[in-house]
């Protein structure tokens, strides 16, 4: 068992939310965090300089990106190790979600670093809220392969699943994406966010199998909201299959074994124990 509030190392590790589009939905904790972190790093200094002009903020920005090498990292680290107070802040939205620095949280707190989140705007969470579909549960999946062969094999995975899906994509790739997921999923409910909380934000509801009527000149950041499967045969479930596909979801298992409960009528607890006893972990 490993506590946060028993970390010996002194350095922080800041984990700040900016806007997706209106700048006005960045908090007042996230502004102070900005100004009085040591080192603030940032996916495209450009972009977060922006932001930092538009609250009057002056300060040096360095880049940490999916592109940064691991010499970057491990500077990250060494700073932390020296007492300072880290700051990582994306283009827009939360990051680590869809972002980079996944690995960077995992090493410090194996090394005993404290990581704190500054909450603020998420596209999906948004989405969610405004799409009209059950929220109870979702998924957040966020982009899909950009290869429409391993795509297709993503869906068919999740083509079972009762609650609802969220999905990032891009309008390059919108148009391929939904059409595979009409003949995966067949016909499902769903609603296309895209440029939420700026000026020409709008939301397009309707059935997979209307694929071929949806704009062709869609332009700006997309989510998509996908309604679950509601004619599922419970005698067709992989309980193995359908628990990774959870894990990988980062809930835990008996978080997993609940949901499945609900789907198949079995117990949670023999469930859970099933998965125990087939020797996964």
């Amino acid at each position: 068992m490993i506590r946060s509030s028993e970390f010996k190392g002194k350095g922080k590790l800041y984990i700040i939310s900016s806007p997706i589009g209106n700048l006005k939905d960045i908090t007042l904790r996230a502004l102070d965090t900005i100004k009085e972190v040591d080192f603030l790093f940032c996916e495209d200094t450009r972009v977060t300089n922006k932001l930092l002009m538009h609250f009057g903020i002056e300060r040096e920005l360095d880049s940490y990106h999916d592109f940064s090498s691991k010499e970057k990292e491990d500077y990250i680290i060494s700073l932390l190790d020296e007492g300072k107070s880290i700051g990582i802040i994306s283009d827009s939205g939360t990051p680590i979600i869809s972002d980079p620095g996944f690995e960077l949280v995992r090493r410090a707190k194996a090394m005993e670093f404290k990581v704190i989140p500054v909450p603020g705007a998420s596209a999906s969470t948004a989405s969610i809220t405004m799409s009209g579909l059950n929220p109870k549960p979702y998924m957040f999946y966020g982009f899909l392969d950009h290869k429409p062969s391993k795509k297709r094999k993503e869906l068919e995975t999740l083509k079972s699943y009762d609650f609802t899906m969220i999905f990032y994509e891009s309008p390059m790739r919108i148009h391929e994406t939904v059409k595979i997921m009409y003949e995966v999923f067949g016909k499902r409910d769903v609603v296309l966010l895209r440029e939420i909380t700026k000026l020409y934000e709008e939301s397009i509801d309707f059935n997979l199998e209307e694929y071929e009527s949806l704009p062709l000149d869609l332009k700006g950041e997309m989510v998509l909201v996908v309604s679950g499967n509601q004619n599922n045969n419970q005698n067709d479930i992989d309980l193995f299959k359908e628990i990774d596909i959870i894990l990988k979801s980062g809930l835990s298992l008996k978080e997993a074994s609940k949901m499945l409960s609900k789907k198949t009528g079995k117990k949670s607890s023999d469930i859970y124990n099933e998965y125990l006893k087939g020797g996964k972990k």
